[in-house]
């Protein structure tokens, strides 16, 4: 009987080394400077719903905004510190 017809082996074709590091685990961490621009953004937009709107209410879109923005540039200062000084 031909030995062909074995299905492929699932799993690593060979054992890892002792020196070699582990994978990242996971979806790679987004950019600081991606997170920078976005949260730029939310606040730009923010500043624009306090000044450019003409609503009696533009206080609560403009404060949520800017919020929501320092919260993205929280994520930038914290994905540039994982990266290192290298980055």
């Amino acid at each position: 009987m031909p030995s062909s017809n074995k299905p492929p082996r699932n799993g690593p074709s060979k054992k890892p080394r002792r020196s070699d590091q582990p994978g990242q685990v996971g979806r790679r961490p987004s950019s600081p400077t991606f997170l920078l621009a976005v949260g730029v953004v939310w606040i730009l937009c923010g500043v624009y719903a306090l000044f450019g709107l003409n609503a009696s209410w533009k206080l609560i879109p403009g404060v949520v905004f800017i919020g929501v923005g320092l919260l993205w540039l929280r994520g930038a200062v914290t994905a540039g510190a994982r990266q290192g000084p290298s980055a």
